[in-house]
């Protein structure tokens, strides 16, 4: 009986799984003729996860590379964690891909059915049928099932526990225990598989407190926690190194007024543009339907209310609204935004209120313009197919040819205890099976908050690590990396050209740190002992001596080098100065040497505890220089706030202060 039972259940789950079939076929022939027959993907991230799962499959969680200590880089903690079970069964390297494949595609049929059992108790079922068919016709979420990555996955758990929440919130009946923890269940594997699943654990606490037994909403509510408890577990650290180095509240930048005009910023992106079929999101969205876009979310609250299902309403327009959590992304439009794609189910839904809206508005003059316009939206969606499938396969061929070719020639090259420092850390660390070090922070939890701060703290943290910590070769993005001067002889370099890739070339390096700690001391004619100094950008150093950031950007903390008497000597610093203030110890006629780098002649002003003490004159040269100036003979043995003001209209680039006591 249980046969036949299985697949009565089954049967309404068939026709998505055809569909997606087709669709599975489709790219991953286009994908296999693109690569000359090599299974691959089209994001260096999806190799993070397959090196996490190979974590999870060797019984040691979250350690990402050998000999690394566990890091809490995970941004899905249970794609790994599924995907380590198949490695521990044998189907590792490339066959991970095909798994990943596989659970894509059988991802996107359920969520095409939830997302049509979602639609149902809102809209008609032709209508509903065509909001759940949006799915499979969407290039974005077909690109994102290619991928290997958790984004359909996520989108169908999403889905899915608000079609429960929501049947559980109308239900007039008793519901059972079972179907209780059911919800939860799900609920928390959405958490799980993203940290916007949270979203999830609302609906699911939502529909539980207006039930008897609402103590059971507590249990979802417990969930928010399960991420942070998890790393916790297994690294030491609560908080995701992916959110410290990509979370726009987290970056020392984007604050107050700041952060608001980034958010702004990305909403005005979303919802101009992007809704808009244009530029990056124009091989998935038809071009012109960003005011379709605006008119559905309102459909939808209407048909809510008019069809007394505020509750599962409420929860689509959850779903939806979660595409504004990447606008606090510093990077929502990478990776062909798959950030936003596990949202675009509410979005569907959403359309399909509006065609039913539409359809009843004209249901006197014709009885299926409802049915029609939701057909007519999926064939346009449909229409972007071709071109995303393409697409995934010319991105899986780049970073085939880039960051896996470069892994492999790390693990046929380079002796078994290096370090790679790296900037895209999967692929490499998948196929060379190195110790990496990865630079942006992802996955060594060291280092998110120097990427953040720009090349220059990079720079200046490097020089406070233990040399044995530090990576024997770097393969990066130069222009990334943008810390040259460590960059010794370099060894191969693969070239690309596909947009996908962060650059067109990436090249491996010998690490050289002759550079570290050369510019440490006043290089010009003053001499004496060293009181104090501020090294600008060394994070550690600014803390301690209050330095404020005011205005600062990434781009403006750089990199900076000289040859004095033949002495290559390299400095971290900030561009664009108006203003520098911060503390330093002085006494009665020390030398306060400042070491600046200025476009034009000037002359910067100098206060110490508010008294102006003279100026200091710089030439203009494309070099660094050394002002040096005698402190007044009265000027007290103390802490004290000190000021460096260019005059109005003029910057300077800031690198060092110091203050040498006198001979």
């Amino acid at each position: 009986m249980a046969a036949p039972s299985l697949l009565t259940r089954a049967k309404p789950w068939l026709p998505w799984a055809a569909v997606s079939t087709v669709l599975a076929v489709l790219t991953v022939r286009t994908i296999l003729a693109e690569t000359g027959g090599e299974a691959a993907v089209p994001l260096d991230d999806s190799f993070i996860h397959f090196q996490y799962a190979k974590s999870f499959a060797a019984g040691k969680p979250l350690a990402y590379s050998p000999g690394a200590a566990p890091t809490p880089g995970a941004t899905s903690l249970l794609w790994p964690m599924v995907l380590g079970v198949f490695h521990a069964l044998g189907l590792g390297e490339l066959r991970l891909v095909w798994v990943a494949w596989v659970l894509g595609f059988v991802s996107l049929s359920l969520l095409a059915m939830e997302t049509h059992r979602l639609a149902l108790g809102l809209v008609s079922r032709p209508v509903a049928l065509a909001a759940g068919a949006m799915v499979p016709a969407f290039g974005g979420l077909v690109w994102c099932a290619g991928s290997g990555m958790e984004v359909v996955p996520f989108a169908w758990l999403l889905v899915w526990s608000a079609r429960l929440a929501a049947e559980q919130a109308e239900s007039s009946e008793p519901v059972s225990r079972n179907a209780r923890i059911t919800l939860v269940l799900v609920a928390c594997a959405a958490q799980l598989m993203r940290p916007e699943g949270a979203i999830a654990l609302v609906c699911a606490a939502v529909a539980l407190v207006r039930r008897p037994g609402r103590g059971w909403a507590a249990l979802p509510l417990a969930g928010l926690g399960l991420p942070a408890l998890i790393n916790w577990l297994f690294t030491g650290q609560a908080a995701s190194t992916t959110a410290l180095s990509k979370w726009l509240p987290f970056n020392p930048y984007h604050q107050g007024e700041r952060l608001w005009a980034a958010i702004r910023g990305n909403f005005e992106l979303l919802f101009g543009t992007l809704f808009d079929g244009q530029v990056w999101s124009a091989i998935f969205i038809p071009a012109g339907g960003r005011l379709i876009a605006w008119l559905a979310l309102p459909a939808l609250v209407a048909l809510a209310f008019r069809q007394r299902r505020v509750p599962r309403g409420a929860f689509v327009v959850l779903i939806a609204l979660g595409m504004l959590i990447p606008a606090s992304f510093d990077c929502m439009l990478c990776n062909r935004l798959r950030y936003l794609w596990p949202f675009a189910p509410g979005w569907f839904i959403a359309l399909a209120a509006l065609c039913e809206g539409v359809g009843l508005a004209l249901a006197r003059f014709t009885p299926h313009a409802g049915v029609a316009l939701a057909a007519g939206l999926t064939g346009a969606f449909a229409s972007q197919l071709s071109p995303a499938i393409d697409d995934v396969a010319h991105s899986a061929d780049a970073i085939r040819r880039q960051q896996s070719s470069l892994g492999r020639w790390a693990r046929d090259t380079l002796p078994k205890d290096a370090i790679i420092g790296v900037n895209d850390t999967g692929a490499i660390a998948y196929f060379s099976g190195r110790r990496t070090f990865d630079v942006v922070g992802l996955t060594t939890k060291s280092e998110p908050r120097y990427w953040a701060a720009g090349a220059g703290s990079r720079f200046e943290h490097y020089e406070r690590l233990p040399r044995h910590e530090l990576p024997t070769h770097f393969i990066v993005y130069p222009e990334w990396m943008a810390v040259s001067p460590l960059m010794g002889e370099a060894l191969t370099s693969r070239t690309v050209d596909a947009t996908i890739l962060g650059g067109k070339t990436m090249t491996a390096y010998l690490a050289d740190y002759a550079p570290l700690l050369s510019a440490e001391r006043p290089l010009g004619e003053v001499k004496g002992e060293l009181v104090d100094r501020l090294d600008v950008a060394d994070l550690e150093s600014e803390a301690a001596h209050g330095y404020a950031l005011f205005w600062a950007t990434q781009p403006e903390n750089r990199v900076h080098e000289t040859w004095v008497d033949e002495q290559h000597a390299v400095d971290g610093g900030r561009a664009g100065r108006t203003l520098d203030r911060f503390t330093l110890a002085v006494r009665p006629r020390a030398r306060l040497v400042a070491r600046v780098i200025v476009e034009a002649a000037m002359t910067l002003e100098l206060w110490v505890d508010g008294r102006k003490v003279g100026p200091l004159a710089a030439s203009a040269q494309l070099d660094w220089q050394e002002l040096a100036l005698e402190l007044p003979p009265d000027t007290p043995d103390k802490i004290a706030k000190v000021e460096l003001a260019a005059p109005s209209g003029q910057s300077f680039t800031s690198l060092h202060y110091f203050v040498l006591a006198a001979p």
